[in-house]
């Protein structure tokens, strides 16, 4: 743990002034769907809740398998999380071994670094080439390979840049990977929020994926603690098991019952509302960017961030510190990687009133700075 502090995201949230636009933690702000309440409150109410088994009630078990049905999972392939945190996290301490090397997307989420470190690999950066949109590149992934690869990470959509993984990128990945042993770790927990096509599972194109899921973003359950790591790879799952076990003995009896509910007709509108809201919001700030600022940001194909390049500005700290001063919460890139250095990443979990504000007092440190 030597050396590991909080990422710059919860650093620069809890300095934030009083009354602050948030345009820094990737939290959705609409509100959980009020059947999922309910179910809750039912369940609190009537319900005995100890203890479930510690891989999760056998209903949910089956509701998640049944969402990867080219892998035909049996109950046992897939393990109920406290969050998709604690899955990520398991994932990496039961396949890394002391020394092994883990190839992780440059820029990404900072928790995958700190992941590997606490399981004693070393973080391999791949890049997603600022120039090119932080498109994926085959041959940026390729070049950083060795024989010390254990693993891969990729999420699609992409946490900090909105970028979705196309087939081809996924055929690529699993060609490459084809009889190496080496695992990928497929972080989905955005992939019900897209903006055109529904992104693909990397474990459809290669058998040696865990995927990392969860209902936090899709149905804004963050704080019920939900996640899941499913796979066919019996060995895998099987420590993840016991590990979950005695890190956390279960995930909460309520939230698994409530979350049931998760894959019914009613969550599913609950979420293509949730994209159709995101998705007009990302638009909406793209453009308010550009014409408030004349700043380019990238134009999200899913979650709900956009990377605002600030390199005219300076340096990327530098910026979000003048934004925080001036009541405005951002991420600078830096945070995500050195390939996002000089970017802003801004999450659109607000409303079109709260952006327009939050722009107008970036405008206001620019002009001030």
């Amino acid at each position: 743990m030597r050396g590991l502090q909080p990422t710059l995201i919860r650093q620069f949230f809890e300095r934030a002034l009083p009354d602050s636009i948030n345009f820094g933690l990737g939290e959705p702000d609409l509100p959980t769907p009020q059947f999922m309440r309910v179910e809750a409150a039912r369940v609190t109410l009537n319900e005995q809740n100890g203890y479930t088994s510690h891989p999760g009630i056998p209903a949910l078990r089956t509701k998640i398998a049944e969402q990867y049905p080219h892998l035909n999972l049996p109950m046992s392939g897939v393990v109920v999380t406290v969050g998709s945190q604690e899955a990520m996290t398991a994932a990496f301490l039961c396949i890394v071994d002391e020394g092994d090397e883990v190839l992780i997307p440059d820029p990404s989420f900072p928790a995958y670094d700190a992941c590997v470190r606490i399981a004693q690999g070393v973080p391999v950066p791949y890049r997603l080439p600022a120039d090119k949109d932080f498109a994926f590149d085959i041959e940026e992934f390729k070049a950083v390979i060795t024989p010390k690869t254990k693993a891969a990470v990729v999420i699609s959509p992409s946490n900090p840049t909105g970028k979705i993984l196309t087939p081809d990128d996924l055929k690529q990945i699993a060609e490459v990977l084809k009889d190496t042993g080496i695992y990928l770790i497929s972080d989905e927990i955005y992939s019900d929020l897209f903006f055109g096509e529904r992104p693909h599972s990397t474990s459809k194109y290669y058998d040696k994926t865990i995927v990392i899921n969860g209902l936090s973003k899709s149905l804004s359950m963050t704080g019920w603690r939900l996640g899941w790591a499913a796979s066919s790879q019996a060995d895998v799952m099987q420590a993840i098991q016991v590990l979950h076990g005695f890190m956390t003995v279960c995930t909460s009896a309520i939230t698994q019952k409530a979350a049931l509910l998760g894959w019914t007709a009613e969550a599913e509108a609950a979420k293509q509302n949730a994209r159709a809201i995101y998705k007009k919001r990302g638009a909406f700030l793209v453009d308010l960017l550009d014409k408030e600022l004349g700043l380019r940001a990238t134009s999200p194909e899913g979650a709900f961030y956009t990377m605002l390049d600030v390199r005219s500005l300076g340096d990327d700290i530098e910026v979000a510190e003048k934004c925080l001063q001036n009541r405005v919460i951002t991420v600078p890139g830096v945070a995500f990687g050195n390939e996002a250095k000089g970017f802003l990443r801004l999450s659109f979990c607000n409303t079109e009133e709260k952006m327009v504000d939050g722009v107008h007092r970036m405008l206001d440190a620019f002009r001030s700075s």
